[in-house]
This record gives structure tokens, sequence and C-alpha cells, in this order.
């Protein structure tokens, strides 16, 4: 709640555009680029769940300031 503005067991990448201080970063896992290239995310509640390219979210973050780190499993 405190560095991400959403409550307790709302867990989402969209909750990062929150967190003015870029405090947190955002570590994924590189298949999710992989085709079909989506991602799906709740929109900082568990009520709903958004599909975006995963491109599309690693370029909103980047520009928002979000430190990221791909991964390869």
């Amino acid at each position: 709640m405190d560095m991400l503005g959403l409550i307790p067991g709302a867990v989402t990448p969209l909750g990062l555009l929150n967190d003015l201080g870029r405090r947190v970063s955002f570590w994924l896992d590189s298949s999710f680029l992989d085709s079909p290239g989506l991602i799906g995310v709740h929109p900082n509640d568990n009520t709903a769940t958004v599909w975006l390219k995963t491109a599309d979210l690693l370029r909103l973050l980047r520009e928002h300031g979000t430190q990221i780190a791909l991964f390869e499993a």
C-alpha cells in the first residue's frame, strides 16, 4: 500500500505507475515476449483482468521510469 497504492492481495504491474519514487523494480520472465506476446494484468484491483501486449506494458513502465529486468527461466 505504501509504495504502490494497492490494497493487500491486489498484485499487478500496473501498480508500479503509482510508485512516484521509482523504488520498486519490475522483474519479468522473457518468455512473456514470445508469441503471442500477451500478459494478463489486474487494473489495480482483482475484479478484472486486462490483456496487454507485453511490449506495450514494458514500454509504459519504462516511460514511467520503472527499472525493468528480463530473465530467462
